[in-house]
């Protein structure tokens, strides 16, 4: 009899692992999860589009800036002399055209009374000159709208509100155009990328609600969606080595690591008391059996429909699901 309470309790115990590991296996399927995310955000790097010397600087390292605030300035004295000049060359070209059309005119109406009064290809070059007059002037107007263009440049706006990094220019600094002097975190624009492994991408579709803890706040959880999910991953051995042959590095056939799929995770909600910062680490947990909404990179919100929830197809299962 001891032996047959024995026998029935040690039977419990294995059934009762059994049902629990079933159930947390089934649990990882349905809600997989990765530490291995990192908080993005779209940065945008600034430059001036004309160079010459910083006069002003409105901004300090790491502050926060609005859309539209002056960041800093570029002399103006060259620039405004460059409209001047403009402005004058269209003067000339001006009076050159108005000169030109004048004998044109003369011209057309002489031939009106007496048909011999003027030679025909002389008339002719008096079109050709207000022609070439006339498109001098329409070449000044476009090279004094690019002189005040420059000017304008001279000023430099925020173009997104953000935070300032990477912050390397002081007044006195010689801006050269094209040429990156610092960056701004878009403060509108922090989403996840969580790396999951390739065996736990083929349940997860975009829509899917996802939990995120950061490392930096353990005890506050920010919720989001599946954005969207990588289609392709840098692959090492497609590189090409010396003399142009392929450069393919040693495996070990017991040993496949498994490659990380990007997925980039929209938070709908941020806590108050969070700070979001690029770079800083994040732990992912994406719930396959729950859909929200899906946030497009364009802005757009779109319900996300599951295919089982349509008429006329069944249900599927947990372990069974579609690729």
């Amino acid at each position: 009899m001891k032996r047959l309470f024995q026998w029935f309790i040690t039977c419990a115990v294995v059934a009762t692992a059994v049902v629990v590991l079933l159930v947390r296996y089934e649990d990882f399927l349905i809600k997989p999860w990765t530490r291995d995310g990192q908080v993005q955000a779209d940065i945008i790097t600034i430059a001036s589009r004309v160079t010459g010397p910083v006069t002003f600087v409105g901004f300090k390292d790491n502050q926060y800036v609005e859309k539209g605030e002056l960041l800093f300035t570029i002399e103006k004295s060259t620039f405004i002399a460059a409209v001047n000049q403009a402005k004058g060359q269209l003067l000339v070209d001006q009076a050159n055209a108005a000169e030109a059309l004048d004998v044109l005119k003369r011209s057309r109406k002489l031939v009106a009374e007496d048909v011999d009064a003027i030679a025909r290809q002389a008339l002719v070059q008096y079109e050709y000159a207000w022609q070439a007059a006339d498109a001098k002037v329409k070449e000044s107007k476009a090279r004094l709208e690019a002189a005040e263009l420059n000017l304008t440049f001279t000023d430099v706006y925020a173009p997104v509100s953000g935070y300032i990094t990477n912050y390397s220019m002081y007044t006195g600094t010689m801006s050269v155009a094209d040429t990156p002097l610092f960056s701004i975190v878009d403060a509108s624009s922090y989403w996840i990328y969580a790396y999951f492994r390739e065996t736990e991408v083929r349940n997860i579709r975009r829509g899917d609600k996802a939990v995120i803890t950061l490392m930096g706040y353990p005890e506050t959880p920010i919720h989001g969606v599946v954005q969207s999910l990588g289609w392709g991953i840098y692959q090492s051995n497609s590189t090409l080595g010396q003399n142009l042959l392929p450069e393919v590095e040693a495996t070990f056939e017991w040993i496949r690591l498994a490659q990380r799929i990007p997925i980039r995770i929209y938070l709908t909600h941020i806590p108050p008391n969070v700070q979001l910062r690029v770079g800083t680490t994040a732990s992912i947990l994406v719930d396959t059996a729950a859909r929200g909404e899906v946030y497009r990179e364009d802005g757009e919100v779109r319900q996300s429909v599951r295919k089982d929830s349509l008429p006329g197809v069944p249900p599927r299962s947990r372990f069974n699901r579609e690729p």
